[in-house]
């Protein structure tokens, strides 16, 4: 297997074109990341609601509260990260030690113990805590990995299209197997059919993680660090000042906490949408739910293709408008309208996960972009802060969702909801993401470092 190694050093290194097995392994990583992601994203708020039986505000209260949790640990593992020197490097050491913590918290999220409310509630709030801190400390080094793959910012989106494409290959498995692998284990039992699908998840997230870091190496080693970088965490709110003095990171942070808000709000309610919204439709939820990862999966996959060739800058801010229409739509179409509705969402799913390898690839240029600022390479930080705004989309666009659904009167497991309820539903899954594409588009329309400026940067720290 030819290394990165191996590239790097021969004497055509300049182009710095990374061979596709690295970025294949790299992906496969981020399928056993994704597992978590999507599990929690699609079935998560059903799971709380309709089987481990909170009411739909508590489970909204506590999505907020553990994301106040994240904004205290994502900077500190992000400037861990950028303080860590190893043989492993800087990122892996992270990805070794951690991936059984991560693979252990993630069952104990979908188990249920038998307790009374109260206990419930609590145990929900630190097995819930566990994960997102296990969470934290696996997935900021690997997505700031990145950043030690490659120097040239068309590698990145396409290093980053490979990630996502097969990340997302675990949203179309987890989407297609979930509610068969519960009925398998359930037998009728819910609560038992999740707990030992999220054990079968777990083991392959285990397996997908491992392989990524015995087959993925840093090619660029971090810098030795100077004097006053070997900083404890008293410097961590100065770091962060820093990082913020960066205008062109405040705009994609702004932009990137409401696209992932954007994401998880139309991913939350998607089963109660399904449900209450489409008529008939609850024999096509595995259709529907499939469907939408396929087309996500798609985009994620042929990002690099499709929008190295353009300004990958411009492309994102079009995107942004494109899918706010679309997005929008089914709102005023009938319940009945099922293929039409399908056949939206999945066009949506393609356009706005193709989006996502563009955002972590623009992240990168942003971290190159610090450097010519400041002379520092921030890059576990830059990762850290921007890995909040993915949890602050969980956290915020599920809580949102939520809160507005138990406000309007949503109980669980009732024959038919009331149309005030299934109302609620149909805003939070269209109208009102479609709303917050456009606005996202708008913040995104300030950020300017587009295919000259990025050019001038390598020239200016590589040479090249």
């Amino acid at each position: 297997m030819t290394t990165c190694t191996e590239v790097v050093t021969s004497s055509d290194s300049y182009k710095d074109i990374m061979p596709r097995t690295t970025k294949i392994n790299y992906g496969i990583g981020d399928f056993g990341n994704n597992i978590i992601w999507h599990t929690m994203g699609i079935w998560l708020a059903y799971f709380y609601t309709d089987v481990y039986g909170l009411s739909a505000s508590h489970v909204a209260v506590m999505y907020l509260m553990l994301r106040i949790f994240d904004a205290i640990t994502d900077p500190l593992v992000g400037l861990l990260v950028d303080r860590t020197r190893t043989k492993h490097g800087s990122c892996r050491p992270f990805i070794l030690y951690g991936t059984i913590p991560l693979a252990i918290t993630f069952i104990m999220l979908f188990y249920t113990p038998d307790l009374g409310e109260t206990g419930k509630l609590v145990y929900a709030y630190v097995s819930f805590s566990l994960l997102t801190l296990a969470y934290t400390l696996v997935n900021v080094p690997f997505s700031a990995m990145a950043g030690f793959l490659t120097r040239d910012s068309d590698e990145r989106t396409m290093l980053q299209s490979f990630r996502f494409g097969l990340g997302m290959l675990a949203s179309v498995f987890v989407s297609y197997s979930t509610l068969s692998l519960v009925g398998l284990f359930g037998q009728g039992n819910d609560q038992q059919g999740f707990f030992y699908t999220a054990v079968v998840f777990a083991l392959l997230i285990v397996g997908c993680l491992y392989y990524c870091f015995f087959t993925v190496k840093e090619v660029y080693p971090a810098p030795a660090l100077k004097n006053d970088e070997k900083m404890g965490l008293k410097d961590l709110i100065g770091s962060i000042k820093e990082a913020f003095n960066n205008q062109q990171l405040v705009i994609l942070f702004l932009g990137n906490i409401l696209f992932f808000i954007i994401l998880t709000l139309k991913a939350t309610p998607t089963v109660y949408y399904v449900k209450e919204v489409l008529i008939d439709a609850e024999h096509m939820m595995t259709t529907f739910i499939t469907w939408g990862t396929v087309g996500a999966t798609l985009g994620a996959a042929l990002s690099g293709l499709m929008w190295t060739r353009f300004d990958k800058v411009r492309a994102y801010k079009i995107l942004m408008f494109v899918c706010g229409v679309l997005t929008a739509i089914p709102y005023w179409l009938p319940g009945d309208a099922f293929s039409s509705i399908l056949i939206l969402g999945t066009v949506v799913s393609f356009l706005s996960l193709s989006m996502v390898p563009l955002i972590w690839s623009m992240l990168s240029d942003v971290v190159d972009y610090q450097v010519t600022l400041t002379g520092k390479n921030m890059s576990g930080l830059f990762f850290a802060l921007f890995l909040f705004t993915l949890k602050v989309g969980l956290g915020v666009g599920g809580a949102l969702a939520l809160w507005i659904m138990g406000e309007t009167g949503y109980v669980a497991n009732i024959a038919q909801q009331t149309p005030e309820v299934v109302e609620s539903i149909n805003f939070i899954s269209t109208l009102l993401p479609g709303i917050l594409f456009i606005v996202a588009g708008m913040i995104m329309m300030f950020y300017t470092l587009d295919k000259e400026k990025r050019a001038e940067i390598k020239l200016k720290l590589y040479g090249e």
